[in-house]
């Protein structure tokens, strides 16, 4: 089997690790998992569950309706939600880390919070080229509720 140069897809993951509340064992969360051919979507995806990550930790004063800025004096350290929202929303890092996966190499973004490590990361995945050639050429046709137009889909049993 010869394998392809560039990534055929790529594998995003989003974890949390820290310590259980009262003991002394770590935990791994897995808190979300998308595939992708594209890595611009893969960069998407990640950047948004950044945000997402970040607006659960700590709500971004300057777009939440409820916040007023204000109404309240804060001292502004680097925390993880900070460090997450500065990564997604950073156009020069997005295009170095689009430049870096898509030739091929692993990205890991990590924030380090109190009691917790937050990790955002990208593999590109690589499929042997013998593998496209067994694919099948001609699509399945299916006939789904009686519609005048067939759905092709790609697949042994799209049933399942």
């Amino acid at each position: 089997m010869i394998d392809s140069a560039d990534p055929t897809g790529y594998r995003c993951e989003v974890l949390a690790e820290g310590t259980v509340c009262g003991t002394d064992r770590e935990v791994r969360y897995v808190l979300g998992v998308f595939r992708t051919i594209s890595p611009v979507l893969a960069l998407r995806w990640l950047r948004g569950q950044a945000r997402r990550i970040a607006d659960g930790l700590d709500p971004d004063p300057g777009v939440s309706p409820w916040f007023y800025a204000n109404a309240c004096e804060a001292n502004p350290i680097e925390d993880a939600p900070t460090r997450l929202r500065d990564w997604a929303a950073d156009p020069d890092e997005e295009r170095t880390a689009r430049e870096h996966i898509k030739g091929g190499h692993p990205l890991s973004v990590t924030a380090l919070d109190a009691d917790c490590t937050y990790t955002l990361s990208v593999r590109p995945i690589r499929l042997p080229l013998q593998q496209y050639a067994e694919a099948p050429h001609e699509p399945l046709m299916h006939r789904i509720g009686g519609l005048a137009h067939p759905l092709y889909v790609l697949a042994d049993d799209p049933w399942r």
